[in-house]
């Protein structure tokens, strides 16, 4: 045998000893592209500065990121002096080593480190590691960064990886952004979308998704503590989570992988997507306490109601008896004839948007009125705010020290219109706006009887880099944001169940770091017909939303178009003014009845169960098209299919099919429904099909066969509701 033969035996021995033993192969850095392969996804780090060049979905070869004109990113790393700034992208240095390790289960991890980097003058000045692993069996694989940095100039500002360029191509792919109040669905996007987490506004998950011909990508953080960062797509160019460091512009200030960005494909559309976020949903700390049905912590007034009431001000008159005054509002009730819930603005007797945080004293009257209402049955829920503060307070200099400040020690101002406070943001990880706000839930419960309060802004506003060493926490970045509202919440909660209370606890917009502090979340955003119903596809049935803002001057079906959509995603519908019980709105109202009404009747779906899917017609639908104000009130047209349904999962394993008619005549749809696809097996030999309905259950069909095939005619601006289970023996 020759000398060649025996090197090359003995290689081939020792490589296949080492996979199947788990070992560490390194390698070349400069010869070869380095790849992760499991037979389901393929990725490509190109050889020197191993810039993603290739994610390929292997069920259909396609690959997710095109060429680009030069190198292929895979990081990008922002420093800071003081004010300046000075970047640093993986493209400007080649990797310096990688190792490859292949567990004997079949999982496979990719570490590459760029050691001792050169910037600006120093040398060795930082290092970073990444490491990608792609288990066997899965269709992604997860990248985290660490940084390294030992500048005496420089601290880290924020940290992009995955940054991946020449991602997707522009116009081919439909985006979904899970923004807003319940997500959105941007079609053959080219646009450059960029959303800051965790905010109620535009982001309250984390993590995005694009598909065509039925397959997708799943972009995602996997951050249990909710750090503060940016996600970006820009179909043509770029997918990148940007995280901002801990200790921002702090020389030294290194970054430590604090959770895994997950990065790959998966079959299905923008609902796959949820459910795939879902199972890491699951597992973060705010959804701990479990489902909405077995929750003693979560007032079951809150789980009952069937509609919302908005008040500012007066419900009805400002004389009289505490009856007198509250008649409107128990007369719409008693018209409603379902459990209300009230949301009240301007109790108290400052001006709304001043003087904040003092609230007190309410209104003369308003503790009677709320306390009438209570004794009534009504779940009352006045408003404070629980961020901002009026710089013009005579007692300013006691909230100062506890002020959000950035980089200069300026406090952040806010002004909201022209006779507003001049509002600044306090610090949610300072004990001393902790214990204010939570004095103050306490407080309402006592002298207001409430059984609610809403406190404004928490979940919606994005968060604010502070930079007061005074507060503990670290510098701009980090989690540290979130822990501090979380543990205000935790305070509040307590103060809410104290003294005999048994308070809700609401605030503005969605944002799931805050779940298990915020029993609900006001979802106010004016509608958007692009909206598509991702927050309920992740969190139905381990969290709950109410309101369904519409506009009363451009008639009853842009109206109504409004309030059936988001009852079939599952909000708790209103957030009305008592002008909706003018004559002039009785369709309206009528129809709001007909909600509130089968929300009570759909409960075990709608708020105990989970949204696994939305109705597709098989049949040609009518659509509809009407004119919904945007958020700013600029007049646009909103197309919905004639006919919309929702399919939920109750707990105990039925499905609840409800369908809208949105026009004034009997519109058909035709629609089959796969039960097994849900989990809900035909063991005992095929389904019941049972019209439900406020007042009744009717049985309508039984079905043999696997799959259930079905036409529904519904008349003029009809609600109906199917329950479909599996026959008993």
């Amino acid at each position: 045998m020759s000398d060649s033969r025996i090197v090359t035996i003995g290689f081939i021995t020792i490589m296949l000893f080492m996979f199947s033993t788990g070992a560490v192969i390194a390698n070349d850095v400069s010869v070869n592209p380095v790849v992760l392969d499991n037979g389901i996804v393929r990725y490509e780090f190109e050889s020197g500065t191993m810039g993603l060049s290739a994610m390929i979905d292997l069920a259909t070869g396609v690959n997710h990121i095109n060429p680009v004109k030069g190198k292929h990113d895979l990081w990008t790393l922002t420093f800071a002096n003081g004010t300046q700034k000075s970047y640093r992208s993986s493209t400007e240095s080649d990797c310096t080593s990688y190792t490859l390790n292949h567990t004997p289960g079949g999982d496979q991890t990719a570490v590459f480190e760029w050691r001792d980097i050169d910037h600006w003058r120093e040398k060795a000045a930082f290092s970073v590691k990444v490491e990608a692993t792609l288990p066997q069996g899965a269709s992604m694989a997860s990248f985290r960064i660490w940084v390294e940095n030992r500048s005496d100039i420089w601290g880290l500002w924020d940290v992009l990886c995955p940054k991946v360029n020449g991602f997707l191509t522009a116009g081919e792919y439909d985006v979904a952004i899970p923004g807003g109040n319940w997500g959105k669905l941007y079609k053959d996007c080219a646009t450059r979308l960029s959303f800051n987490y965790p905010t109620g506004w535009n982001m309250p998950m984390q993590f995005m998704c694009a598909f065509k011909d039925g397959r997708g990508v799943y972009m995602a953080a996997h951050d249990p503590r909710s750090w503060s960062k940016y996600l970006t797509v820009s179909p043509g160019y770029e997918f990148s989570i940007r995280t901002y460091a801990e200790d921002m512009a702090v020389p030294g200030s290194d970054f430590d992988a604090p959770f895994p960005v997950m990065f790959g494909v998966y079959e299905g559309g923008w609902m796959q997507a949820c459910k795939l976020y879902r199972q890491f949903a699951l597992t973060a700390p705010w959804t701990s306490r479990g489902k909405i049905s077995s929750r003693t912590d979560l007032p079951k007034a809150l789980k009952d109601v069937g509609l919302w009431m908005r008040i500012r001000g007066l419900a009805g008159l400002d004389e009289g008896t505490t009856e007198e005054r509250n008649r409107a509002l128990l007369d719409a009730r008693d018209y409603f004839d379902v459990p209300i819930a009230v949301h009240w603005y301007d109790w108290h007797q400052v001006h709304y948007d001043t003087q904040y945080p003092h609230f007190f004293p309410e209104k003369p009257g308003f503790a009677d009125q709320f306390k009438d209402l209570v004794s009534k049955g009504m779940l009352v829920m006045p408003y404070i705010n629980g961020r901002i503060i009026d710089t013009f307070n005579e007692d300013y200099d006691r909230f100062y020290p506890n002020l959000v400040k950035d980089q200069a020690g300026k406090p952040h101002l806010e002004v909201y219109k022209m006779d507003s406070g001049r509002m600044a943001v306090m610090c949610p990880y300072t004990r001393f706006w902790q214990d204010e706000i939570s004095g103050l839930v306490g407080k309402m419960g006592r002298d207001l009887g409430v059984t609610g309060v809403y406190i404004d802004q928490i979940s919606a506003s994005r968060p604010m880099l502070c930079f007061d060493e005074s507060h503990g926490h670290p510098l701009g970045g980090g989690s540290w944001w979130v822990d501090g509202y979380r543990e205000m919440l935790r305070k509040v909660q307590k103060a809410a169940h104290s003294n005999g209370n048994n308070m809700i606890v609401t605030s503005e917009n969605a944002a799931e770091p805050f779940m298990d502090g915020i029993d609900a979340f006001l979802i106010w955003i004016r509608r958007d017909d692009r909206e598509i119903p991702m927050i309920t596809s992740v969190y139905s049935g381990y969290s709950l939303y109410f309101s369904s803002p519409a506009w009363f001057e451009h008639g009853d079906r842009s109206w109504i178009m409004v309030q059936g959509r988001d009852f079939l995603w599952g909000t708790q519908n209103g957030w009305m003014s008592m002008e909706l019980m003018a004559p002039e709105h009785k369709n309206k109202a009528a129809f709001l009845k007909q909600v509130g009404k089968y929300r009570v009747a759909g409960r075990k779906f709608l708020t105990y169960g989970e949204l696994v899917d939305l109705v597709q017609a098989d049949n040609t639908l009518p659509t509809v098209t009407e004119t919904w104000p945007d958020q700013s009130n600029n007049p646009r047209e909103a197309t919905l299919p004639a006919v919309q349904g929702a399919i939920w999962k109750a707990e105990d394993g039925t499905l609840g099919v409800f369908l809208v008619n949105y026009r004034e005549e009997d519109t058909a749809i035709e629609f089959t429904v796969d039960p097994a696809r849900y989990g809900l097996s035909e063991a005992n030999g095929g389904y019941t099909v049972t019209e439900i309905t406020p007042d009744s259950r009717m049985e309508a069909e039984n079905i043999s066969g696997d799959v259930i095939s079905r036409k529904e005619t519904l008349g003029p601006w009809e609600i109906r509701l199917l329950e479909i289970a599996a026959k008993r023996k």
